[in-house]
């Protein structure tokens, strides 16, 4: 028995008090409370030794600050995710930090969670790198949720996450938020105001290769010169630059979508510098509209640089066009709604867009059910069996079948 220990076990070490406890492995280990008061002490000790019952005593992790977590967690997804997701995770990890500061994992609290989401609501301003003054936008509800989800995956690294999960409630979201499906008539509408300006060519074309293919703005974003081949009508996307490993495919390009592109093509060949090569990417970066960042006050496209956003251009031409809140990722679901609508089978139509969320499935299924209906009603045109019964009243149909 260690020399001054209590009846309740604790003992003075230095000017704090302790306690021996059996790890994992059944070796005694001491542990300091880093508390002076007996009943602090305790209190200390009690949860010290629940979480060790529990299995969700804190790890070494829980000691790193968060631009640690942020770095660890991107290295440990490398091997495990395409380019485009790390990137994904690594902007929405960030906005934690720059909103309650650079703490510890284990000095995160319900509180902050709560002053996070509000701030990620509404927006909010922070010092860049740069030293100078940035603003955050407020997002929605689904992007603070998957940004949480990020951390919260952390956490549970770092066996923090389990006394926080009980007061964390994820933020309300649209059971209908699917997406937006729009008419060709308005497609074509959204072509003629788009001639209008050639800031919004980019955007434009991009977006008829997403409502003739289904294709994510990201992968069209991503689409190198080599990987379109107009001759046969078609371009390739690659593992790399989609979700999951149902993205990588063949895309098969109809008269619009085979245009589009090759007025991208075009379009590519004339910027200074041109992007002409296979590895060029068809949507080069315009270095020009850089305001951050070591590409800062250069001029021109880096064709080894993909576009990565056109937000601005495309809030611009759906307003013009009157489908102000038109997203740009509704295109998506407007080619498949289209391709529902035509009676093409889901199985068919996943194996042409990629991953489809079993949710969406579900949505998708119920517009089918009116083209099935259309279907199988293309056979009346040759039917088998005249209309007696089902053309007649109830109470008249009996008879004419017992006759």
């Amino acid at each position: 028995m260690a020399r001054g220990r209590g009846k309740d076990g604790l003992y003075r070490r230095g000017n704090v008090l302790a306690f021996r406890y059996r790890d994992d492995a059944g070796i005694w280990r001491e542990k300091c409370t880093g508390e002076r008061d007996r009943g602090e002490a305790r209190k200390f000790r009690d949860d010290f030794l629940d979480n060790l019952k529990q299995g969700t005593l804190p790890t070494e992790m829980a000691d790193w600050r968060l631009d640690e977590a942020e770095k660890w967690w991107i290295e440990f997804r490398k091997p495990r995710t395409a380019e485009n997701t790390q990137n994904s995770e690594r902007y929405r990890l960030q906005h934690l930090r720059l909103i309650v500061g650079n703490k510890r994992l284990r000095e995160i609290t319900n509180r902050d969670l709560d002053n996070y989401t509000t701030i990620r609501l509404n927006g909010y301003e922070f010092t860049n790198k740069d030293g100078e003054k940035d603003t955050r936008r407020g997002v929605a509800s689904w992007s603070i949720n998957k940004e949480i989800l990020l951390w919260s995956l952390i956490l549970k690294k770092a066996k923090l996450w389990r006394r926080l999960a009980d007061d964390y409630k994820p933020l309300r979201t649209k059971a209908s938020d699917i997406g937006r499906a729009i008419s060709r008539d308005e497609l074509r509408g959204l072509a003629e105001v788009a001639s209008k300006d050639e800031d919004w060519e980019a955007a434009f074309y991009g977006s008829v290769l997403a409502a003739n293919t289904g294709l994510r703005g990201g992968e069209i974003k991503k689409l190198r010169i080599g990987e379109i081949d107009l001759e046969h009508q078609r371009l390739r996307i690659r593992r790399a630059d989609t979700k999951s490993d149902a993205g990588a495919r063949i895309i098969e390009l109809n008269r619009d979508a085979t245009e589009a592109a090759a007025r991208l093509v075009m379009r590519a060949g004339l910027l200074k510098p041109p992007a002409t090569r296979p590895e060029h990417y068809l949507m080069p970066k315009h270095l020009s509209r850089i305001a951050r960042g070591p590409h800062k006050g250069q001029r021109g496209y880096d064709p080894t640089q993909h576009q990565a956003y056109w937000d601005t251009a495309w809030a611009s031409l759906t307003e013009e066009a009157g489908l102000t809140g038109f997203r740009f990722h509704d295109l998506r679901h407007t080619f498949i709604s289209h391709m529902v609508e035509k009676g093409i089978p889901l199985g068919l139509i996943q194996g042409m867009v990629g991953h489809i969320s079993s949710r969406m499935l579900l949505h998708y299924a119920h517009i089918s059910s009116g083209a099935a209906r259309k279907a199988v009603e293309s056979l009346d045109s040759e039917a088998v069996l005249t209309p007696t019964l089902t053309e007649a009243k109830p109470e008249k149909a009996e008879k004419v079948y017992r006759a």
